[in-house]
């Protein structure tokens, strides 16, 4: 598990995505948690380069203390369903799934509890009709 900043930052891991859907999930984050950097960092497993073929892993780091309700209650459109990796202290990581699950459909894929914090995996859906 990744080890946050501090108890109140959730570590994101965003994967089966391309750079525009990571960009829009992370806006979606950004909205709700206004002072997370926002930064993206692409990590492609098997070493370093960019050879096609190989995974991608789109990271941010979410502050969860400036956190504030949404504005725009429409869903986010996606163009594919995105794998996200959650890890955090339970409450933190419980406040960036409601968010991301009032961006997105989202199927909850199973948790890991730790001694300290969760490791969460959830899968952004399309919403239909949106």
């Amino acid at each position: 598990m990744t080890n946050p900043d501090s108890a109140d930052h959730v570590s994101v891991h965003l994967t089966g995505c391309g750079r525009e859907t990571a960009d829009a999930v992370i806006a979606a984050l950004d909205a709700a948690f206004p002072t997370s950097p926002g930064t993206v960092i692409a990590e492609r497993s098997g070493g370093r380069g960019t050879a096609p073929g190989k995974p991608v892993v789109w990271c941010t780091v979410v502050d969860t203390r400036a956190r504030r309700p949404r504005t725009d209650p429409a869903p986010v459109p996606l163009d594919a369903p995105v794998t996200v990796d959650l890890f955090g202290a339970a409450q933190p990581v419980r406040q960036v799934q409601e968010e991301l699950a009032g961006a997105f459909g989202v199927e909850d894929h199973g948790t890991v509890p730790g001694e300290h914090e969760l490791e969460v995996r959830l899968v952004l859906t399309p919403v239909t009709g949106a």
